[in-house]
């Protein structure tokens, strides 16, 4: 996928993301790449706005994510967040490294052997999860098949439908899916079930073989009646896996081999060798040189957009706009082990003006704080973090709160459809857009910052006295209703509210002595711990409400969050236990700044989403070996596990 620069009227932000580019766009809506709070990458799904008026559609959009939330498996995208909901539903993945398989078929040419074997068995491993998890997806096809250094990914459940849901999601007489890899039952318009993917399986497998679509005709028509009544040529296939893709192909569904059966006849033909490098050396390279490309965008995406707090704001978003023009061209793909908090491959060069925000260590045994501040000021971290965002506003006539996936912010949605984000504690914008309907430039003795997104959209942002790079902001935009005559003014007058009921102390969270919601990330690693641990000298750098960074031989950075369990994660982290805690580790051996991750659940929670803490350490510009690197991680976490608080 190839990103491009965000429009003029583009929001900054979806939910907890931050907004980097654009990654394409379809019938739903639009993908966009994005950096989580704790400075994964993630691939964003935002609704087109006209289609979120229509109930047929936000019902099709809910199954998507609750299909996407029931599948998790080695060769599928992770879904990391969602909100249904939201006047604007949006739906938050895993970014997977990778080009589709039509665009390496279309540059690299057809895969040989082996990697048709590869790419067989990683499908079907992937159909097995979908069809396990009681879903069909529907739509399988090359350009919904991505290619990674260790096996293929399906993404994009946008069409998935549970096996036994018999609801009709499009209008009467259409056809859901593409026709060229659609199956007989489909062009027919009969009842599918897991059998179709099985066909798309078939029709995929040809053209990575072939380079040709098996019934590829001059229209859509043409096209679904080969589909239907017209036998593949299966010339060019390898002979192994030419009867597999016959049987796949079968025009009757029941003759036709499930997912686990077909496991085993490819297991006939030979395993995958542990290690083996799955494509060919063009594909590899290919892979290698968009890795590249990305690293000077995601690996610096994290310092300037989670630790622009610390800095000036134009400078820093200046320099990612200037990052992601030269990424225009490029296709982006997430770096292995996904963004964080750290300094870019190599830290930053001299004359950089973001290389003097990141603090040096004291000498001797001290080690200093940033933005400290007293428990008692009303729009201080601590009080805020005690603030739950879901009743600032709710005694407001006519918002009612949509239901809360995040610690510290809270979606209203009004009577008419518009909708209002309160958020505490975030990032004042940097670039902002100043709005014609508000020309204050103080709200409440408050520097005020104004940001006016088009579209009835507009972001309105008080600046916290003792943190002038965080603030209280209230979002505006249209939902489900007319658009806001004056959006700017709109969101002025709610935050206006929302300080009122700050300062007077309201809004106080329900006491909860579990929850991670009060905890300042920054107390549960004592400075002497990380000097023991590391070697140096720590300074620690507070990131908003819920993170905390060390400067340290590279960066350690801390999140508290409340976004999917990391149990559903992607195999890459790996599943280890710390004391009474499960955890999941991540381990990233790149050259010059290896990494590791250590990821758990706070407490068991049935909802879909649950608090959680992720700890990364980044060891830029050294060349300790990951191990070092992943034990140095491992111990800062049981110094957490000690100090949070008991579930």
């Amino acid at each position: 996928m190839t990103v491009k620069p965000l429009a003029p009227h583009d929001p900054q932000r979806v939910g907890p993301y931050r907004l980097l580019g654009s990654l394409g766009e379809g019938g739903m809506g639009r993908v966009l790449l994005a950096v989580g709070p704790e400075g994964r990458p993630a691939a964003v799904k935002v609704v087109h706005a006209s289609l979120a008026r229509d109930p047929v559609f936000r019902e099709r959009f809910r199954r998507e994510i609750e299909a996407c939330r029931r599948v998790s498996g080695a060769y599928t995208a992770p879904v990391l967040a969602a909100d249904p909901s939201a006047p604007v539903p949006w739906l938050a993945t895993l970014y997977v490294p990778g080009p589709s398989l039509r665009q390496v078929v279309a540059d690299t040419g057809v895969l040989p052997l082996p990697s048709l074997h590869r790419l067989a068995v990683g499908l079907t491993t992937a159909l097995a999860d979908i069809h396990r998890a009681g879903l069909v997806h529907r739509d399988l096809k090359p350009s919904n098949v991505l290619l990674t250094h260790d096996g293929p990914r399906v993404i994009d459940f946008g069409i998935a439908r549970a096996v036994t849901d018999d609801v009709e999601l499009t209008s009467t007489g259409s056809v859901i899916g593409s026709p060229e890899f659609m199956s007989p039952e489909q062009a027919h318009g009969h009842a599918l079930t897991s059998a179709t993917d099985v066909f798309s399986l078939g029709s995929v497998l040809v053209l990575a073989a072939t380079g040709r679509s098996p019934f590829a005709g001059s229209s859509a028509a043409q096209t679904l009646y080969n589909v239907a009544h017209t036998e593949a040529d299966l010339t060019g296939v390898p002979s192994p896996l030419r009867e597999i893709v016959a049987a796949c192909l079968d025009k009757e569904a029941q003759r036709r081999p499930t997912a686990h059966a077909l496991l085993d006849r490819l297991a006939e033909i030979g395993t995958v060798a542990p290690g083996a490098a799955p494509w060919p050396p063009a594909v590899h390279k290919a892979i290698g040189r968009q890795e590249t490309e990305a690293g000077r965008v995601l690996a610096a995406t994290p310092r300037s957009v989670m630790s622009a707090r610390r800095r000036t704001a134009p400078v820093v978003w200046s320099g990612v706009a200037a990052v992601l023009a030269i990424g225009v061209a490029a296709t982006v793909v997430a770096l292995a082990g996904g963004g964080d908090s750290g300094d870019g491959a190599g830290g930053a060069a001299a004359g950089d003006p973001g290389s003097a925000a990141v603090p040096t260590a004291l000498p001797g045994n001290q080690s200093t704080t940033v933005n400290a501040e007293p428990d008692d000021d009303p729009l201080g971290v601590a009080t805020l973090r005690g603030t739950d965002p879901c009743a600032v506003l709710a005694s407001e006539p006519g918002l009612t709160a949509r239901p809360a996936v995040h610690l510290s912010r809270c979606t209203y949605e009004h009577e008419d459809g518009h909708w209002f984000d309160l958020a505490l504690g975030d990032a004042v914008p940097a670039t902002p857009n100043p709005g014609d309907d508000v020309d204050d430039t103080e709200l409440d003795g408050l520097s005020l910052v104004v940001d006016h997104g088009g579209e009835g959209r507009c972001e309105v942002v008080a600046v916290l006295p003792a943190n002038p790079t965080l603030g209280v902001s209230v979002e505006v935009g249209p939902g489900v209703g007319d658009a806001v005559a004056r959006p700017c003014a709109e969101a002025r007058e709610r935050l206006s509210v929302a300080l009122n009921r700050l300062t007077d102390g309201g809004a106080k969270r329900d006491p909860d002595a579990e929850s991670l919601a009060n905890v300042d990330p920054c107390s549960l690693i004592d400075t002497n711990a990380i000097a023991d641990i590391f070697t140096v000298n720590p300074t620690v750098v507070p990131d908003g409400l819920h993170g905390c960074e060390w400067a340290v031989s590279g960066t350690l950075t801390l999140q508290l969050a409340k976004e999917v369990d990391p149990a559903a994660l992607p195999d890459d982290w790996e599943k280890r236990r710390l004391g009474a805690h499960t955890v999941y580790l991540q381990r990233d051996p790149r050259p010059g700044s290896p990494s590791c991750a250590v990821a758990w659940a706070h407490r068991p929670s049935e909802e879909s989403f649950t608090e959680t803490v992720t700890l990364r350490y980044r060891a830029t510009a050294t060349d300790l070996p990951v191990e070092e690197v992943c034990a140095a991680t491992r111990s800062a976490a049981e110094h957490v596990v000690a100090r949070l608080p008991k579930p």
